[in-house]
């Protein structure tokens, strides 16, 4: 590299094709970022390059900068350059770029058994779920028989924009070189597992040192979320009905997220004042636009299984009819509908308003307690149990510390006036019935220790 300048713009110009393929800064040299590369080796730089076989270990390549930092992420519909870091969002496509360079010396070691890698294979690996608010990582790991380190390896980072499932592209993993396999597939068993041979023509796990033979592997994944929403209607016409009326549900099942749910369930609980119409249950989906008759399974306790429906365009609607019993007085009837799949259970309801002659229901008058989110509801702060609780807490902790260091100055008090022989018992006020001069004088005659006289506990 530093006696041959041909071989050198040979490199320069090999490394300008790479970024411009993709989309890569044209940096001249880029400090290692905050990225969990590994291990800490020896570096070298790109007029003095190793004298052995090692990978990614030089810090000024002209194209990507510091090579330790290999492994970049983008988005791939923004057209944005490839990244450390990229923010993941449902139903979009990223693509992951792994660089590998063997950096031994091409004039002095690079083709001989010192320069030339052996056994080389390249790994990588990501979550198969991401949870809002955790950084997660894909990686890319380098391994060879005869490197010194034997492996390397490096990330980048993930942010979810919400809980989200990450799946892998099939066809997508890539390897580019200037040699014959470039364009050429690699089996995602084995990036994914325990390593993709690669290599120059073939996929011989030997790599020559010099950028000639260096390289990417490229591969995408997608970001999934499942979703679906749910609705229940009246379509008969009005909510507001009389007793002994027939009244149409129809409840709605999509599939609003990007992944496909399998083995939907529907159930429908029919309230008091509500009889079912047997047999009038009709399945509208993607497959049954003009409807089809199914038994009245929706209203068992295991409700009625409706199918698979894929993510983003699936959906059905089940149409029944009830009565409303004739003996039921006015007032409201809610009618509700679940739709359980294998990412969650959702439930809507349609409420009936039921009248007759001299009677009307009177609605219950809202309040902040009922519905929050009435006007005014907001401008109080809400002091429920939990605040009332801690505030009584809060304050019977000022009260009993205010408590315990009083008794504690009396205590202190008490002893000090011990130490320097001052009385602390309190005096009584003499009744004459109790307390004569003559009792005095006894007292004031008495010596200590002539008889095991104990203390009472007021001369205490």
């Amino acid at each position: 590299m530093k006696t041959f300048k041909n071989h050198k713009l040979t490199k320069l110009i090999g490394l300008a094709a790479i970024a411009l393929a993709l989309g890569l800064p044209a940096a001249t040299a880029s400090a290692l970022v905050d990225t969990p590369w590994g291990p800490e080796r020896t570096t070298f730089t790109w007029d003095n390059p190793a004298p052995y076989a090692t990978f990614n270990s030089i810090t000024d390549n002209p194209q990507l900068g510091d090579e330790r930092n290999f492994v970049r992420i983008r988005d791939v519909a923004s057209g944005e350059k490839f990244g450390d870091e990229v923010t993941l969002e449902r139903g979009k496509t990223y693509e992951v770029y792994i660089y590998y360079h063997n950096n031994a010396d091409a004039h002095d070691v690079g083709k001989t058994a010192i320069g030339i890698a052996d056994g080389v294979a390249m790994k990588s690996s990501f979550p198969a779920t991401v949870k809002k608010g955790e950084r997660a990582t894909v990686t890319g790991t380098i391994v060879a028989a005869d490197t010194d380190p034997l492996e390397v390896w490096d990330g980048a980072y993930m942010m979810p924009s919400e809980d989200l499932y990450l799946r892998y592209i099939p066809g997508t993993a890539i390897i580019h070189n200037g040699g014959e396999l470039n364009g050429q597939s690699i089996g995602p068993d084995y990036l994914f597992g325990d390593g993709a041979m690669l290599g120059y023509n073939i996929f011989s796990g030997l790599l020559p040192g010099c950028n000639e033979y260096a390289g990417y592997v490229t591969y995408q994944i997608f970001a999934d979320a499942p979703d679906f929403e749910v609705t229940k209607s009246v379509i008969s016409g009005s909510t507001e009905v009389s007793p002994g009326d027939e009244v149409t549900f129809k409840v709605r099942y999509e599939n609003t997220g990007t992944m496909d749910q399998q083995n939907v369930v529907i159930r429908d609980t029919i309230p008091d004042g509500l009889t079912y119409i047997a047999g009038s249950a009709i399945l509208y989906n993607n497959n049954f636009t003009d409807g089809k008759s199914v038994n009245d399974d929706l209203i068992t306790k295991d409700g009625m299984n409706i199918g698979d429906y894929a993510g983003g365009s699936g959906w059905a609607e089940i149409i029944y009819r009830a009565k409303v019993s004739n003996d039921f007085g006015c007032g409201y009837i809610e009618n509700t509908a679940l739709i359980s799949t294998t990412d969650g259970n959702k439930t809507a309801s349609s409420t009936l308003t039921v009248t007759k002659d001299g009677c009307t229901p009177v609605p219950e008058e809202e309040t902040c307690l009922t519905n929050p989110d009435l006007p005014g509801c907001q401008e109080i702060p809400n002091t429920g149990p939990l605040e009332i609780t801690m505030a009584s807490l809060i304050v019977l902790g000022i009260i009993g510390g205010g408590i315990y260091l009083w008794r504690t100055k009396r205590v202190v008090k008490t002893v000090e006036d011990k130490v320097i022989g001052k009385s602390t018992a309190k005096k009584d006020t003499p009744s004459k019935d109790t307390h004569t001069p003559q009792n005095n004088r006894e007292a004031e005659n008495h010596t200590p220790g002539e008889d095991n006289h104990t203390p009472s506990e007021k001369e205490e």
